[in-house]
């Protein structure tokens, strides 16, 4: 059956009676006008149309239809090689009510039609229609961003405000539809997100009973970045100072701001960090009283730091210097069951020698300054040990003696 429709000979065949119908439809009339007793008569033709699809022509920048029969029927009589050749072809045609030149209101329009045969009497049912033409209106709605699956982000993450652009749409109606919108959304969905990310989206307008509304929207697709946050969590910072300052110039004052940042990530990294290191301020480059911006680290597993720069203002003052004479010198990290005492200096005190602005040296004390010999880790015997000192920011201490003599020695346990 395949090879015989393929064929050149059933191609042949049908375009023969493609040829034979033609010729057929295009001499019917003479075979009907024959002198009688050559050809019996043939009667004219009819042929209805069902629900043909009725266009307005109107200006459809100021106006809408918002009431009309969407359909009519069209009844054809003519000579019977017309109307069959209109069967066949199906040719062009349009049925159609003209409203170019009416205002808005109620009107009852006669239907027109084009594109039929000339030969063939055209009737339409209904002959006239009721057809209501309103003016079109335009109203500006800001565009509400609806968020689908919110409480399925990805753990420990939020949702900021969203941001659409263009924030306004406008809707373009007649006046009796745009009175019934109340609110035009768009919808994004958040599911699973963990970063910030942007979407584009339809514009659904909605009427007061949130029944969705068709009408024509402009634009009728916005963008919206949606803001997704990572767990967070405020830490402080520790500038350390590497390297020394010019001679003859001491810090007065040294202040970081801020002293605390945000830092963002997973929350299991969050919990391990509770201070934020590694931020070197380079003495040796400062020759005055200024300003510097230093870069804050992000520590591992970090997503982002929040600020990444820090100000570290200096002041700086010519440097004085201050000696606070027989300060006492402390044991600590000295274990249970142990002793210990001095052998040098005997009188376990030593001189503190400060450097610094007049500022801050006016306001030390004595009680402001520790020395100290850490002796934790010895054992039983005598150990030369460095001397420690502390005391108020900003300012250089020494000790006059640097080392001290210690004997440390076990308590005798008594026989039970």
């Amino acid at each position: 059956m395949d090879k015989f429709i393929n064929s050149p000979w059933f191609v042949k065949i049908i375009s023969f009676f493609i040829a034979l119908m033609l010729f057929m439809m295009v001499n019917y009339d003479n075979i009907y006008n024959q002198p009688a007793g050559v050809l019996p008569p043939v009667s004219p033709g009819t042929y209805t149309l069902e629900e043909v699809e009725v266009t307005p022509i109107f200006d459809t920048e100021r106006f809408a239809v918002t009431e009309m029969a969407e359909s009519v029927q069209v009844n054809l009589k003519g000579p019977q090689s017309s109307i069959t050749l209109f069967q066949f072809t199906r040719p062009s045609y349009e049925v159609f009510v003209d409203l170019t030149d009416l205002e808005a209101g109620v009107h009852n329009v006669s239907v027109e039609h084009r594109g039929f045969p000339n030969d063939v009497t055209v009737s339409i049912v209904p002959k006239f229609v009721r057809v209501v033409l309103q003016e079109k209106k335009t109203v500006s709605l800001p565009v509400e961003v609806e968020l689908v699956n919110r409480d399925e982000v990805a753990e420990g993450y939020s949702i900021g405000t969203p941001i659409v652009t263009p924030v306004n749409v406008e809707v373009t109606a007649a006046e009796e539809f745009i009175d019934q919108v109340a609110i035009a959304k768009v919808y994004i969905d958040v599911k699973g997100a963990d970063q910030t990310f942007e979407k584009s989206g339809p514009v659904k307008l909605y009427d007061h009973f949130g029944n969705e509304l068709h009408l024509d929207v402009d634009p009728s697709v916005v963008d919206v970045r949606i803001p997704v946050t990572s767990p967070y969590k405020e830490v402080p910072i520790k500038v350390s100072r590497q390297g020394e300052l010019p001679e003859g110039l001491s810090i007065n004052t040294l202040t970081v701001d801020p002293k605390v940042v945000t830092i963002f990530g997973p929350q299991d990294v969050l919990n391990n960090i509770s201070l934020i290191e590694g931020i070197d301020l380079d003495l040796s480059e400062i020759t005055q009283s200024q300003t510097v911006q230093l870069t804050v680290p992000k520590p591992r597993g970090v997503e982002k730091v929040d600020p990444e720069v820090v100000n570290v203002t200096v002041e700086l003052s010519v440097e004085e210097t201050l000696i606070l004479e027989e300060i006492p010198i402390e044991i600590t990290g000295l274990p249970e069951g142990y002793t210990a005492g001095f052998i040098t200096p005997e009188n376990q005190f030593t001189d503190v020698i400060l450097k610094g602005s007049r500022v801050l040296l006016d306001k030390v004390s004595r009680g402001d300054i520790q020395v100290f010999v850490d002796i934790n880790q010895l054992s039983p015997g005598e150990h030369e040990v460095d001397l420690q000192v502390v005391g108020p920011q900003n300012l250089l201490l020494q000790t006059a003696t640097e080392k001290a003599l210690i004997i440390v020695e076990e308590n005798e346990q008594e026989d039970q």
